[in-house]
């Protein structure tokens, strides 16, 4: 519809048309095409500008609106040294330089625009069914319209008029015009309304799946939590050590890393003053799924990583001390890990804390309330797993520890059964498992669930695995989803059952010659516009507040539940017990 395609056209249009580049040997700004765009380029984000590629910003602070692509319709403050986004809008009154970290093609505006044009070809099985008996029905249609129209006439003019009449009427008020545009219109609205405020499913497939969604599998770190890490215990063991010699071999070992964990060791250890020398450098740098990271750094095999890892190499053979001081900082809801070297042994022991995502418990809450069943993965220890869970309302036997990515996929798979139906009935019940994760170790699960919802902030493999992206990484955003998924389902239904009845009335009207043509005209006419006019509603403020303002209340509710509960206490500070993954 138009409406639907202004929607999507908003945040097509998004898309720069030139960038103001800085010529590094004269400092003069030089106009080209966005799309002529190289790495690595200074560019200027003037006020009212498009930021033209994603980018790094490297002189001034402005407020930038990011709302088209994330949904926070709030601008968001930029100083030095923080990413922008392509297409999002300086709003402030600086200018932003930026320099860029990609080309137009591959910025995240593109990958968005992209991910939508793959949703509309995206048919779901609703649409498939429609169509299927739209091809099977029509023919048979025009085979009794046909017969009524001919077969009358060898009875005598006066009946074959009558009857011919009644063919056309016939013909008229049995087309399926009405099943066939509303169901795509309603699924393109959904669509449209979700990509809006920054949700981009690939489909309306996977939105009406959104809908029939009985069990979220939610990964921990970066999904639950924020993934931002923060050193708060650093011990050496044996004495072979110092701190700094600690810090800067667990800073030398995981700067080649991705994962958060490893980005908050390398900080800490340039808080502390640690300076790295060129000349040190970690060879055959391996990561090891769900245990740590090993090299060679001088000449020496060290590993990195989780009591598992060091269980396994048979390295853990630490004082009961540290074993204690290691249970209690799992318990306080730390990550705790171990740095060893190989014929030495452990030489040091650390522990991080992650902060839980403010809309967390109420998004876990709000699921319980609809009867939706959440579990929680992780690959950290079980004190970790539990002081995370308890703070988000989860009872330990929703809480699953110290899996490894492929234990994910098993008890993922395990969820789905033995069942090997698994499209969704528009009238069926809620069957299928929805898993949330942001990183590359969710890959694997994220494809095997019925639904996979990648936070935009996570892998970019995860986001390419998935089949929903929550582009600023709230979580709200995946109850908004399953609120319109179920809301499409509804609207549907509605438009079948009011064109069957419509239809039918005229149809008996027609056998009892109280139908006359002009009124099969304006039934079907008007039966269309009136289901097509339904299906659009989902893109109508009055709906979009509705679903908004029964999220809102549930917050409310949580927040005034929040202030009496001991267990919503220090919901800021949380842990997550042994290393995951790195």
């Amino acid at each position: 519809t138009k409406k639907a395609r202004r929607a999507l056209g908003e945040i097509v249009s998004l898309r720069p048309d030139y960038a103001n580049v800085i010529d590094p040997a004269t400092g003069d700004i030089v106009i080209i095409p966005a799309s002529n765009l190289p790495v690595g380029c200074r560019v200027s984000v003037r006020t009212g500008d498009k930021v033209p590629a994603d980018g790094v910003v490297v002189e001034g602070t402005s407020s930038v609106d990011e709302s088209s692509l994330t949904g926070e319709a709030r601008p968001v403050e930029k100083h030095p040294g923080e990413e922008v986004s392509s297409g999002s809008i300086n709003v402030g009154s600086s200018q932003l330089v930026i320099r860029t970290s990609s080309t137009v093609g591959d910025s995240a505006l593109s990958r968005l625009i992209e991910l939508i044009e793959e949703a509309q070809a995206n048919a779901s099985e609703t649409e498939k069914l429609v169509d299927a008996f739209a091809k099977k029905y029509t023919p048979f249609v025009l085979v009794i319209a046909f017969c009524l129209c001919t077969v009358p006439w060898f009875f005598g003019e006066e009946v074959g008029r009558y009857w011919s009449l009644n063919g056309l009427i016939f013909i008229i008020i049995a087309c399926p015009c009405a099943l066939t545009i509303s169901t795509p219109v309603t699924y393109s609205a959904g669509l449209a309304a979700t990509a809006k405020r920054g949700i981009i499913i690939k489909g309306g497939s996977r939105l009406e799946c959104l809908g029939h969604v009985k069990t979220v599998v939610f990964d921990k770190t970066g999904t639950l939590t924020t993934g931002r890490f923060s050193l708060s215990h650093l011990e050496a063991v044996g004495g072979s050590k110092s701190r700094k010699e600690i810090l800067r071999l667990l800073a030398v070992m995981e700067a080649p890393s991705s994962h958060p964990l490893s980005a908050c060791l390398v900080s800490a250890a340039k808080d502390e003053g640690v300076v790295l020398s060129e000349t040190v450098c970690a060879l055959q740098h391996t990561i090891l799924k769900g245990e740590g990271v090993t090299a060679t750094v001088d000449d020496e095999r060290v590993y990195v990583g989780n009591a598992r890892l060091f269980r396994r190499i048979g390295m853990y053979n630490i004082p009961q001390q540290y074993t204690d001081w290691a249970a209690e900082w799992s318990d306080e809801g730390g990550t705790v890990g171990y740095i060893g070297i190989e014929g030495v042994g452990i030489i040091g022991m650390y522990c991080v804390k992650d902060t839980i995502r403010e809309e967390a418990p109420t998004v876990v809450s709000t699921l319980h309330q609809s009867d939706v069943e959440v579990i929680m993965l992780t690959g950290d220890g079980q004190g970790a797993a539990r002081a995370v869970g308890t703070q988000i309302g989860l009872d330990e036997s929703c809480i699953q520890s110290q899996l490894l990515p492929e234990d994910k996929l098993h008890y993922v798979s395990s969820l789905k059964g033995s069942s090997t139906d698994r499209h969704p009935s528009l009238y069926g019940g809620k069957k299928l498992i929805l898993m949330v994760g942001d990183g590359v170790n969710d890959a694997p699960a994220l494809t095997v669930a019925d639904i996979g919802v990648a936070m935009g902030e996570g892998a970019a493999l995860a986001v390419e695995m998935s089949d929903v992206t929550l582009m600023d990484s709230n979580l709200t955003k995946l109850l908004f989803s399953m609120d319109i998924g179920a809301k499409v389902i509804t609207t549907v239904k509605e438009n079948i059952a009011f064109s069957i009845v419509v239809n039918l009335i005229a149809i008996v009207l027609t056998c009892f010659g109280k139908m006359t043509l002009l009124w099969a005209i304006v039934s079907d006419v008007g039966t269309m516009l009136l289901v097509t006019l339904n299906g659009m509603k989902l893109l109508s403020p009055r709906t979009i507040a509705a679903i908004e303002r029964k999220q809102d209340g549930l917050l409310t509710v949580r927040t005034e539940r929040k202030k009496d509960g001991e267990r919503y206490e220090n919901l800021n500070e949380v842990g997550s017990g042994d290393l995951e993954l790195v």
